[in-house]
């Protein structure tokens, strides 16, 4: 197999494996704010994924230094989102991150007294990492950066090619690359 080959394939088998997780976290938690974004998100860049497969459409470098920064960002900006409980009578938890909470904290005490003088100060406790919400977390923002930039870079790429008047039809043997 040739590598174009194998970059399609690769392409198709990604765009077909989100877009089955994207409609599985639909259809399993109707509803649950999170997941429908999580799932709309997996589902719509898994179609992106497949018809770069199937169009044989090659991103670029630039493209995916694109989606790596845009993914970065995103995790980074998931931070902000916090959920605090107060959960099993005197416990208290809080995580960080968005869809998924992967930076968690939390702690037990005797009294309510106990969690209110926690929760007041959250900052104190320390740090735990969830590498597998991370993960997930690292996945959805990663598809909400293919999403973002590969149809930018298409529109873009296209405005240009209708503004030079360039209109040749390319034979089918040419391969078409993304910038």
């Amino acid at each position: 197999m040739q590598i174009s080959g194998l970059r399609m394939a690769v392409f198709l088998c990604a765009g077909v494996a989100s877009a089955a997780v994207g409609l599985l976290a639909l259809v399993t938690h109707v509803g649950i704010g999170y997941y429908t974004v999580f799932g709309m998100v997996l589902g719509c860049a898994g179609a992106v994924l497949a018809w770069l497969g199937l169009a044989d459409l090659r991103p670029g470098p630039i493209v995916w230094a694109g989606v790596a920064v845009l993914a970065i960002c995103g995790l980074l900006a998931g931070l902000l989102v916090v959920r605090e409980d107060v959960c099993c009578m005197f416990g208290y938890r809080r995580g960080l991150g968005y869809p998924w909470s992967w930076l968690n904290s939390g702690a037990d005490a005797s009294t309510l007294d106990e969690i209110e003088e926690i929760a007041a100060a959250p900052e104190r406790l320390p740090l735990h990492l969830d590498p597998v919400k991370l993960l997930l977390d690292a996945l959805f923002w990663t598809q909400a950066a293919i999403l973002a930039v590969i149809p930018a870079v298409l529109v873009l790429r296209r405005a240009e090619t209708d503004t030079r008047g360039d209109h040749e039809v390319m034979p089918p043997t040419r391969r078409r690359a993304v910038p």
